[in-house]
């Protein structure tokens, strides 16, 4: 039995706030939640000293298998080009499909590890990971397979993975969209035996429409994939029913919702994964209040992709919450913990209770408020199924 003592104030959704505990681990799982001093375990503990400690962050919604950033994109946009400006030009998601389809996997896998080992650095324990970088066959398997592999290395989070064939339409199909979309629908079973969990499409204005979304996400589920879509970013184009209609897990983005997307959301049981980070790019936020104030489970993802967002901090995702969105730090760190958790239909994390995964975050406060105090607040030590992965005790 291991112990983590001397916790000063521990925050886990759903509960009071607990001050002054020991958390017990055996094995992989809490065994209980303590007074300080009172929980036996053997010598391998760690001191808190009085810190904050939290569930690990999870992080809902990202795209980190790519050869590179594309950085002058990232500059033209602050100069005030559009995202579809910059598309009909040649860059956005098909300039990143070129160059990663030129890159050899190798090189794609470690630059992928290195994003991962940054997560953790940062709290973050488990995430869900897309593919959507390569947009054929061969390509979007291999992406499936290699994040499939690299979550079962304990030094590196916890993966949710994600099968986005449908991310864009190829520059090589641009006159035959009927014939990609039958491509796509054709590659879930495959990607649910390479290690997918999830299907995505991104169902929007110069992406798919609404019945092709439909099609490729339906092909999922008889293949035995979960359901997620990126729905009403760039337009009001009719996404966040469809999510709805369908049921999915999570429904991500929704900048352009209104209020009867939120009753159909609410209704459908919908999970809302919201990403900070994107939407201050796109200078449009989504109606993050109306979601919470009409019961919308909320999650929060950094999206980190090669032309938006580059962040892995999930603690700079929840400041970028509380201050643009208006969420609570109590909301937005539940977003960041246990609504992860149920975007990604994960149930035995996202919560410090008995018999959940031991992944845990220590914080450099002692106090949940650091996180709206301090952007990007510091983990100072983590844990992945009890077992710590950053800090020394």
């Amino acid at each position: 039995m291991k112990a983590i003592r001397n916790v000063g104030r521990l925050f886990t959704p759903g509960h009071e706030v607990r001050r002054d505990v020991d958390v017990l681990i055996d094995g992989e799982r809490i065994a209980a939640v303590v007074p300080a001093g009172t929980g036996r375990g053997d010598d391998d503990s760690f001191d808190c000293r009085g810190a904050l400690v939290t569930p690990g962050l999870i992080d809902a919604h990202t795209h980190p298998v790519y050869a590179a950033p594309r950085l002058e994109e990232v500059a033209r946009r602050a100069a005030g080009a559009s995202y579809s400006e910059i598309a009909s030009l040649g860059g956005g998601i098909n300039a990143t499909v070129a160059s990663t389809r030129d890159t050899p996997i190798e090189v794609l896998q470690e630059g992928a590890r290195s994003r991962f080992s940054r997560w953790l650095e940062q709290g973050t324990t488990t995430l869900e990971a897309k593919s959507g970088y390569w947009l054929n066959h061969t390509g979007e398997i291999e992406a499936v397979r290699l994040m499939a592999a690299l979550s079962a290395d304990p030094s590196l989070p916890r993966l949710c993975v994600t099968f986005l064939g449908a991310h864009e339409l190829p520059a090589e199909f641009r006159d035959d969209r009927d014939s990609f979309v039958r491509e796509v629908e054709s590659w879930s079973e495959e990607a649910a035996g390479a290690g997918a969990q999830f299907c995505d499409v991104f169902c929007d204005q110069g992406a798919f429409s609404v019945d092709e979304a439909r099609a490729i996400l339906l092909a999922g589920r008889r293949a035995g994939l979960g359901l997620r879509i990126h729905a009403d970013e760039i337009a009001l184009t009719g996404g966040s029913h469809l999510a709805a209609e369908l049921g999915v897990a999570s429904a991500d983005h929704l900048l352009r919702i209104g209020d009867a997307e939120i009753t159909a959301l609410k209704r459908a049981g919908c999970t809302a994964t919201l990403c900070p980070v994107t939407a201050l790019n796109m200078g449009q936020l989504p109606p993050a209040r109306s979601l919470i104030e009409r019961g919308v489970p909320i999650a929060l993802g950094t999206d980190h992709n090669p032309g938006t967002s580059g962040t892995t901090s999930m603690s700079l995702v929840v400041y970028l919450a509380v201050c643009e969105f208006k969420m609570t730090v109590d909301e937005a760190v539940t977003a960041a913990t246990w609504g992860g958790a149920r975007s990604l239909q994960l149930h035995d994390r996202g919560l410090i209770e008995d018999g959940m995964l031991a992944d845990l975050t220590m914080w450099d406060a002692d106090h949940e408020g650091a996180f709206a105090w301090e952007p990007g607040l510091r983990a100072m030590a983590v844990w992945r199924g009890g077992q710590l992965v950053k800090g020394s005790s």
